[in-house]
């Protein structure tokens, strides 16, 4: 191998293979990235045998051939070379060596035979939508996914096209539900799948990058995602998802509509004495006003008041406040709509009624 590329696309590259790669793999070469020099490109390709990532890089190829090297350490060595500087990379018996200026460095590296391979075969419902659609409809939802391994089918988020032929993103921990959806152009068929963290995270990197299309591709066992130069495949979790549509709420009658911005200030104050654990915050309707208060085991309190659009009647319903400024964190509208019941119901949190979407959170008892 020996092939010459810019410093800044071989960077590119090679950190979205990092974002892949598990530094402490009980197998050796899952912790390297895959080179590939051929076709006037440089190709990578990173797995832990559950994400896989392939992507390349426009490169003077001069001889063609394949190895693998540590991400970690490749990584490391380029952020530090010059930025104007061309990387030139030369492979001989077990080693790679870099050449940027009056830069060198000799990597070890592992033979290509025995990385694993990453299916590219795109089969299932296939969906072409823009890149940056995908990336706001990921990250108004991917932070209510769970980290209780035990609830393995909550550890991701369901996509689904349902019978309207909307796409639709979902994700619980059981004590939130984040939704949002929009409306497919093509005529495909209802289905759903459940996407794993990591993969729903790398999903949402590469459609920011993308200006235009990307192709989401959900099979039986896989997703992928196809944006431009780059091919993100995952294992599904398989698993049933639960009923969301259950938990919406559908007779709250009551909105108060507030502020955002002042709302997740007001909240993010308060919580400085609530409990360090639970994170408990009381919200108190009444009138135009909602006064929001928290204390601890120390007899510590604190409260502020909020001006609030509310006719209804006297409520005092008490929530984590990480839930809710997760939730007003994701949204982007000057005020949000909290529509509620009574005391020990669900709240339903959207921008507007027409918002795409919603969020549902359980009150705690105070």
């Amino acid at each position: 191998m020996l092939v010459k590329l810019s410093r800044q696309d071989m960077l590119q590259a090679v950190q979205r293979c990092q974002n892949i790669v598990e530094r402490r793999h009980t197998i050796p070469i899952l912790s390297n990235i895959l080179l590939q020099a051929k076709d006037d490109a440089l190709h990578f390709t990173a797995t832990d045998l559950e994400v896989g990532i392939h992507t390349r890089s426009a490169a003077e190829v001069e001889e063609t051939g394949s190895l693998t090297v540590s991400a970690k350490k490749l990584f490391d060595v380029i952020k530090e070379l010059d930025v104007d500087t061309d990387i030139k990379l030369e492979a001989t018996e077990g080693f790679i060596t870099l050449k940027s200026g009056r830069s060198r460095f000799r990597l070890a590296t592992l033979s290509s035979e025995e990385f694993p391979d990453i299916q590219q075969d795109e089969e299932g419902t296939t969906i072409d939508i823009d890149g940056a659609d995908l990336a706001l409809m990921v990250a108004a939802t991917n932070f209510a996914m769970s980290s209780d391994e035990t609830r393995k089918y909550l550890t991701g988020t369901l996509f689904e096209i349902d019978k309207q032929g909307n796409l639709c993103l979902a994700a619980t921990d059981g004590h939130r539900l984040a939704l949002t959806r929009t409306h497919l152009q093509q005529n495909i068929g209802a289905g759903q799948c459940i996407v794993p963290r990591k993969a729903v995270n790398e999903i949402r990197k590469l459609s920011e990058e993308i200006q235009g299309q990307v192709r989401l591709c959900m099979g039986e066992r896989q997703v992928s995602l196809r944006a431009g130069d780059h091919f993100l495949s995952s294992k599904l979790i398989d698993a049933r998802f639960p009923n969301y549509t259950d938990v919406i709420p559908g007779n709250n009658p009551f909105s108060a509509i507030v502020q955002r911005s002042v709302f997740d200030q007001v909240l993010r104050r308060t919580m400085i004495v609530a409990n360090e654990f639970t994170h408990d915050v009381r919200l108190q309707l009444s009138g135009g006003e909602m006064l929001v208060s928290a204390h601890n085991s120390e007899q510590e309190n604190a409260d502020e008041s909020v001006t609030i659009e509310y006719d209804g009647p006297d409520i005092e319903i008490g929530f984590n406040a990480h839930y809710i400024r997760d939730v007003l964190g994701a949204l982007k509208s000057e005020t949000v709509t909290l529509s509620l019941k009574d005391g020990l119901s669900p709240v339903l949190i959207k921008q507007d009624k027409d918002s795409a979407e919603l969020y549902v959170i359980m009150p705690m008892r105070i």
